[in-house]
Order: C-alpha cells, then structure tokens, then sequence
C-alpha cells in the first residue's frame, strides 16, 4: 500500500519470487540416481553394481518413487525389467535434469583443474594395482607437466559431480555425451598358494573342501563361475569376503582360501606363478569387458588423449 499527500491510497500488485523448490516434492538424490541407473541398464543388478549397492537398495529407492509418485515405474519380470509409460517419461526428465547438473558441477569443479594441468583418473581397485600403478613411471616420464590423480573405486564414476576426466569400468555406459572404449575381456580364473594345489586341490569339484574367498562388490562371481563349471551346487567349506580384489588375492597368497582373479590381468601381479598359482585347466567361456570412459566433448583434448593412449599401451603390456 503506498498512501498519498491527499491520504489516497493506491494499491500495488505485490511481486512475488518464483517459489522456492519444495524439498518434499523432489526425491532424494539417490533415489533419482538409483532410477536412473537402473532405467538406463533396465537391471537392478547392473544399477547396483554402477552405484556400489545391492539389488535390494535399488530396489527399496525405487519403490519409494513409485510410492511418492503413486505410479509404477517399472515392469517387473522374472529376469529383467522394464520401463512403464511413466518410467519412460520420468526418465527423460530425470536424465535432462541430471544433465543440467552434471554441465553446472562440471563447469565449478574442472576451472582449477583445467588450468593446473591436473586430471582425474577413476578406476577398478585391481586394474589400478595390476595396470596403471606399474605403467606410472612411464607416464610421468613422457608428460613430466602432467600431474594424475587416480582414485581406486568400485563406485559409479559421476561426470556431473565430481572431477572425473577418466573412468575404467565394467560395462557399457550408455550415458549421453561419453565416449566409451572398450580395452580388455577379462575372465575369471581360480588362484591359490601352491600348497593348496599339493594338498590335493585339482579339479573344480575339489572346491567343496576349499573357502572360497569373495569380493562384496562382486557377490556373482563366484557362482555364476561354477554353474559355468558344472557345480551350480557345490557347498565349499567355508566363505571369506573382502571389500576389494586387492584384499582377496592377498588373502589368497596368505593361503586362506581361493580366489577369482581376472585373466589375463592376473599374470602381470608380482608373484603370480610362485605364490599364486592357477590350479585348473577350466577356463570359463563367460568374460566382461573393462571400458575407458571418457567425456565426448573432451575428444581433442589432448591431455585426455595422452592419457588414454598411455592406458591402451599399459594394457597392451598386461595383456
């Protein structure tokens, strides 16, 4: 109200702010990120493995939306999952949203770096110790002005929150704007002491007297590797679970159970063929492929250039 000298009043259309976002209104980010990586795979088991949780966690976030939304997202089979009509339409929302996330956090995070000559390299625990960490040396001596900061983790590489300029991973990202490469098929391959190999460890069937040693991330591998091996069934004497691959070999070479390493990585690790031995002939037929990921619009950049050749030539060396 503004008053007047003749004691008039006029009254004046007050202008608002746009509301604030309403917290109760939008998910939590995990729950947003759990869909989304869940949508993109169309696997809980794949969304878990992106994001470092289980299948129940992706689950549990997701049917929080569904229940905030009152909608189902999803279709759910015996074997897969499916988008509905308005998981479909969320997703596409969600993705922009995350997108426009992604450029803002980018854009913060990444001035320093870009002007330091810094970057930021993300990758499996057991790639960076039998990989990256020997072929070092060589890096440094070919881009002495570069400096690597490598952070060994299972989890999800996020793009949009972090400063990420490279990522090895399992599987195929299918998010917009990545470039991905694959750069080595790996398999499983059962390792032990020597001394478990003398005590009469000789076939896959002999596993049942054995402890089969696990890595949480990977709660899989092992049985899918003795379905492969015709012991869907097999009962071993005992389990260990480790929350890396480094844990587990280490475990191994300290004679506590068996191992799944990967092939041919494996055979790069000081000591394999002396304190760690492979002690069967089977060779699975399933493998992964481990991907260099990268960010599209970083594709002439020449310091992610040098890096990914010096990566493809330290796998070549490993391979």
């Amino acid at each position: 109200m503004i008053m007047t000298k003749g004691h008039s009043s006029l009254e004046v259309n007050r202008i608002h702010p746009l509301d604030a976002p309403d917290p109760r209104a939008i998910p939590p980010l995990a729950a947003l990120l759990a869909f989304e990586r869940a949508a993109t795979q169309l696997s809980f088991r794949r969304a878990a493995r992106d994001l470092s949780l289980s299948p129940s966690a992706i689950s549990h976030q997701i049917r929080g939306l569904e229940e905030q939304f009152g909608t189902r997202l999803f279709v759910r089979g015996a074997r897969s999952v499916r988008l509905t009509d308005d998981g479909a339409r969320y997703l596409a929302k969600v993705s922009a949203a995350l997108a426009t996330l992604q450029e803002a956090s980018r854009d913060m995070l990444r001035q320093r770096g870009q002007a330091s000559g810094e970057l930021w390299i993300s990758s499996l625990p057991f790639f960076t110790s039998a990989v990256l960490l020997p072929a070092l040396p060589e890096f440094k001596r070919r881009h002495p002005q570069l400096t690597l900061r490598i952070e060994a983790t299972h989890q999800y590489a996020d793009f949009s929150g972090s400063r990420v300029d490279v990522a090895i991973r399992y599987g195929r990202e299918h998010a917009t704007g990545l470039k991905v490469e694959p750069l080595v098929e790996v398999r499983g391959l059962a390792v032990c002491t020597p001394a478990l190999v003398k005590g009469g460890l000789r076939t896959p069937a002999d596993l049942s007297r054995e402890v089969l040693i696990h890595v949480t991330s990977q709660p899989r591998a092992w049985p899918a590797w003795l379905k492969e091996a015709g012991l869907p069934n097999l009962t071993p004497r005992g389990h260990l679970w480790l929350d890396s691959v480094p844990a587990m070999l280490e475990a191994a070479e300290h004679g506590l159970g068996v191992a799944l390493a990967m092939a041919p990585l494996i055979k790069v690790r000081p000591g394999f063929g002396k304190r760690l031995v492979a002690p069967f002939a089977f060779e699975p037929t399933h493998h992964e492929t481990i991907y260099l990921v990268s960010r599209t619009e970083q594709a002439r950049d020449r310091r992610i250039a040098a890096v990914r050749r010096w990566i493809a030539d330290a796998v070549a060396r490993a391979s």
